[in-house]
Parts: structure tokens; C-alpha cells; sequence
């Protein structure tokens, strides 16, 4: 019975997560099933939260480190870029310059086409979305262990310092 293996075949694939699934019956000179298989991303850590306890005003102080767990299917040839952005920080007198964090990134562990890649370290000087990933171009999973600092001099007053960070994972 040719149908059956084909009820089957759909009732595998219907059972599977569909909306990264594209099915397509094909009937030709048999029957037959294609399944395309869509590129996705999936990150745990969408924003991190950062505190910073500023004791010594002029010295470094550092956030707890946060892992943030990337995974992700490409398509051949697509650089997998996982991004990262201040949106606020304020402190002890009120907003202060996001511009002042920075961070070092280092790899947990990873899979897959992410083995290559690496964890990195920067800051956000520059402005705008800055790379916390390098090196990756293959399907897989990474976790980096990301600890932020923050660089104050002696005109910032002592005290706790909060923030946001928006991270932003994407294959293109």
C-alpha cells in the first residue's frame, strides 16, 4: 500500500515542531515527500540585567557573569552574529553613559559548527550593537560566559549602578 507509507511519513513530520518545517506532497510519477528544513535562531538571554557596586570611584567594578546560550540552524555560507547593546544605566546621581561597559566574553562549551567560534571581549565606546561572537559560520550551539565591567573615574559618585543589555542573535 503506497499511501500508507505516506500517512505515515506525514504523521512524523506533523508530530515534529511545523513551524520550522515546510511540506510538500509531490506526486509524479510515484508518490514522494519533501520536507525543507528552515534556518532558525534561539536565544535564552535576550536581555541582561547588570549591576555594578562602585566602591572605589576610578577603578573597574564588575557585574555578576551571566551565560548566555546561542543556538542556531544556517544555511550554508551564513555568518552567525550574536550582537549585544546597552539601552540604560543609571546610578546613584541618575542616568550615566552606557558608553563606559565593557566586557569579556569566554566559551563555556559548544557544538556543532560552533566549535570554531569564539567568546569575545570590547566594549561599548563606540556606540551602538557591538559583536559578542566572532568566528562562526556553521550550525551549532554556543555558551559564553560574559562578565561586564564598568570603567569609572574618580568624578563618578560611589554606589550601585544599574542597567540593561540587549543581545540579538541572527544568521545571514
Amino acid at each position: 500500500m503506497p499511501g500508507v507509507s505516506l500517512r505515515v511519513a506525514m504523521a512524523v513530520v506533523l508530530a515534529m515542531n511545523v513551524s520550522t518545517l515546510t511540506v510538500t506532497a509531490v506526486a509524479a510519477a510515484g508518490t514522494g515527500l519533501m520536507v525543507q528544513i528552515n534556518p532558525e535562531a534561539h536565544l535564552d538571554t535576550p536581555v541582561a540585567s547588570v549591576s555594578f557596586n562602585v566602591v572605589n570611584p576610578g577603578q573597574l567594578a564588575y557585574s555578576q557573569p551571566i551565560t548566555v546560550t546561542s543556538w542556531v540552524r544556517a544555511l550554508p555560507n551564513q555568518q552567525i552574529q550574536l550582537t549585544a547593546q546597552p539601552v540604560a544605566l543609571a546610578g546613584p546621581n541618575g542616568a550615566a553613559s552606557t558608553a563606559t561597559i565593557q566586557w569579556t566574553g569566554t566559551m563555556a562549551s559548544a557544538t556543532g559548527g560552533a566549535t570554531t567560534a569564539n567568546c569575545t571581549s570590547g566594549n561599548f565606546g563606540t556606540g551602538g550593537a557591538q559583536q559578542m561572537i566572532g568566528n562562526w559560520s556553521q550550525s551549532g550551539i554556543a555558551k559564553c560566559t560574559i562578565t561586564f565591567a564598568l570603567a569609572t573615574d574618580a568624578s563618578w559618585a560611589a554606589g550601585t549602578y544599574s542597567g540593561s543589555i540587549n543581545l540579538s542573535l541572527s544568521a545571514q
